[in-house]
């Protein structure tokens, strides 16, 4: 390796496989490693109306029931549940695994959080009373061919989100065992400034240089292959921390001419911005010793970035390269800044399948009204691994400003869109429970805290409110193949006022490991003969004006002009027996991913115009899937919260019905007496991984 070196301590690493269930909880360096054959799943209780009764009623907190037992999560095919959060369930959460037909693990879900029930141990959950309002369990929960989470009791008000990771057919997955010791997970979690795997701070002497007003400084510049591995940078006396919001870091991988990080250090280490940190200096004291707002300031402390107790921000996030790296400052400031940083290097060079650390920072001051605010939305084969969102109030003389109730924009919801998908993967039924707490402006809850994968770190007023969050997908990483975008509603339906800044952590390459290669218009007479479309069984044909549930509401009237201009119309069929067509892929695939879109009121009996207060569920439905006349598995669609919405899902096809064929003869046949509706059809190819980095 050779080139400008500017202190750098070169430490020796093992480069690990990707871990899946209890051995994810400590993997820092598999990090970068890029997921193929996994994909991002789970459920959540959020008003599928497009309302705000996010699990206040209770009318959204569960799939549907089963006898006695209300199902929160069902899947089929190996996977692994990580992340659990709730509010209100005081019932028995039930565990049913590998088609078993009984439960292979109960406990009460007070046990499951309170920490001292193991391995549901502190600091890998917590319990509401005692976490700022949710409760939260990362313990994973393994499985090969099924999994259903069920709970005993739906008082309300009942929130919850669970995220999990569904892997391809014929992924070895070992089985939930509840006495498992997770030491290793339990250590690092404890202390999360310090991972085992980390060479000591006290054997590192950093280096400290000033920074010239709107100049630039070079902190690293290497040829050669390696990773940085760990990342901090101190504020001596003369420079005070505030000093952190005028300080952007850029960093260039492999000779890239566009920055793959780029942010204020304020946002990168989850501080804030500089508005807010000047905030924390001149915040209102009587503000904050009110009744109804609690301020303050904790050091964040995350796995992945935070504040340790010597005043040293780190980094603790891989960063791979194959040619070259470069890192810099730049100070936007009209004053001179010091800082002192110290800069860990390994000379392990990662493997091809790996992505390259981005850190991109945004900000939208003022919100666009109607619209979500965009944390990150990005092209390429990658996974998104979480964010730093600052949030600050914009009233004056708005008329959001009511009882000083002004952090209305918390009530939005987050959604995660995945590879073109139009259905979001919702993520969250409310912007504060995405960050694993709850009740904001609550006295009770309302207190700024740290903890290893989610932080609210700064809550401060001055002439408005300002509030900084993290949140971590540290084992739930989300994995894209071609696409991702997060988008953050603000307010109950995206018009509530303020300002947000982020900055977005992810691992990528910008080439898609999935292109689409073909496309069935259901209806369509000339699509339907060039696909060689045949259907048996056909029950009826149906026609739709719907739009996509996401950043336009559905509560919108059906004769609003703005709602005709995001709906989009389509034929379809409803049939009980089958369907046949042909598709075109790639002969050089690592598999295929076939989308259907279909109504999300299909097989519902009910006014679904009352759905608020008396919530319609649909019909499930199930296929097998036969792939050139052999059966590649069964595409389940599990019974739901009906909409008047388009649905898209998807089902993956293995690769070894696949691999060296430009087309497929793809047959649907109906499973378990259930009726099938479909409006197009798209069919994605995996492309198999290029052999040079």
């Amino acid at each position: 390796m050779t080139g400008i070196l500017l202190f750098v301590f070169f430490i020796q690493t093992q480069i690990p496989a990707i871990s899946i269930g209890p051995d994810a909880l400590v993997n820092l360096e598999g990090l970068p490693l890029l997921r193929t054959g996994t994909w991002l799943t789970g459920t959540d209780s959020h008003d599928v109306t497009g309302g705000n009764n996010d699990g206040f009623d209770a009318f959204y907190s569960y799939l549907y029931r089963d006898g006695d037992e209300y199902v929160l999560y069902e899947d089929q095919g190996p996977g692994c549940v990580y992340v659990i959060r709730t509010i209100g369930h005081k019932g028995n959460l039930r565990v049913y695994t590998d088609d078993s037909g009984k439960a292979v693990y109960t406990i009460p879900f007070p046990d499951l959080n309170k920490g001292k029930t193991s391995p549901f141990l502190s600091p890998l959950t917590a319990f509401e009373d005692e976490s700022h309002g949710s409760s939260w369990c990362y313990v994973p929960i393994p499985y090969n061919n099924y999994c259903k989470l069920t709970v005993d009791e739906m008082d309300k008000p009942h929130f919850f989100n669970i995220f999990a990771h569904k892997y391809a057919k014929g992924t070895q997955v070992a089985a939930f065992d509840p006495n498992l010791r997770l030491d290793d997970a339990m250590k690092w979690w404890s202390d999360p400034a310090h991972p085992a795997s980390l060479p000591s701070a006290s054997q590192e002497t950093p280096k400290t240089i000033s920074i010239p007003a709107h100049k630039k400084e070079t902190l690293l510049d290497l040829k050669g292959s390696g990773a940085i591995t760990e990342f901090k940078i101190r504020f001596p006396k003369s420079s005070p921390i505030e000093s952190a919001g005028n300080i952007h870091l850029r960093g260039y991988w492999d000779g890239e001419v566009f920055p793959q990080v780029y942010s204020p250090l304020s946002t990168f280490f989850a501080l804030g911005c500089p508005r807010e940190l000047d905030a924390i200096k001149h915040g209102d004291p009587k503000k904050l010793e009110s009744k109804l707002y609690i301020g303050g300031v904790v050091q964040p402390q995350s796995l992945l970035v935070g504040q340790d107790n010597d005043g040293w921000l780190y980094c603790h996030f891989p960063m791979p390269f194959w040619k070259s790296a470069h890192l810099e400052v730049l100070n936007q400031s009209d004053e001179e800044i010091q800082i002192e940083y110290v800069l860990n290097v390994s000379e392990e060079t990662y493997p091809k399948q790996s992505g390259y650390f981005h850190a991109l920072w945004r900000q939208e001051a003022p919100l666009r009204p109607g619209e979500d605010f965009c944390v990150l939305d990005t092209f390429g084969h990658g996974h998104y691994v979480g964010c730093v969102i600052t949030f600050s109030s914009v009233y004056g003389d708005s008329p959001y400003k009511q009882n000083d109730y002004i952090r209305g924009f918390l009530e939005g919801d987050a959604r995660f869109y995945i590879d073109d998908n139009r259905t979001p993967h919702v993520a969250s039924t409310g912007t504060e429970e995405y960050f694993n707490w709850g009740w904001y402006d609550l006295l009770r809850h309302d207190k700024v805290f740290q903890y290893p994968m989610h932080g609210y770190p700064v809550h401060v007023l001055d002439d408005q409110d300002h509030s900084v969050m993290y949140r971590f997908h540290f084992t739930d990483v989300v994995p894209y193949y071609r696409s991702f975008r997060f988008m953050l509603e603000h307010g109950p339906v995206g018009r509530w006022p303020g300002n947000y800044s982020a900055t977005a952590f992810f691992y990528q390459k910008e080439t898609s490991r999935l292109v689409l290669t073909d496309e069935i218009d259901i209806g369509d007479l000339t699509s339907e003969e060039a696909h060689g479309y045949l259907c048996e069984g056909t029950i009826n044909t149906d026609f739709y004006l719907l739009p996509y549930e996401g950043g336009y509401q559905l509560a919108l009237s059906d004769d609003s002009a703005e709602d005709r201009e995001h709906t989009l119309k389509d034929f379809g069929r409803v049939w009980d027996k089958s369907c046949t067509f042909t598709a075109e892929i790639e002969a050089n695939n690592n598999g295929v991913k076939l989308r259907r879109r279909s109504y999300c009121g299909f097989g519902s009996e009910g006014d679904l115009e009352e759905n608020r207060t008396n919530p319609v569920l649909t019909a499930p439905q199930a296929v097998e899937v036969f792939i050139d006349g052999q059966k590649a598995g069964e595409w389940t669609i599990p019974s739901g919260h009906a909409r008047r919405a388009w649905r898209d899902t998807d089902f993956e096809i293995p690769a070894e019905f696949t691999t060296g064929k430009t087309s497929i003869s793809i047959t649907l046949r109906a499973a378990n007496n259930t009726l099938w509706d479909e409006y197009t059809y798209w069919i994605y190819t995996y492309r198999s991984e290029p052999t040079a980095q």
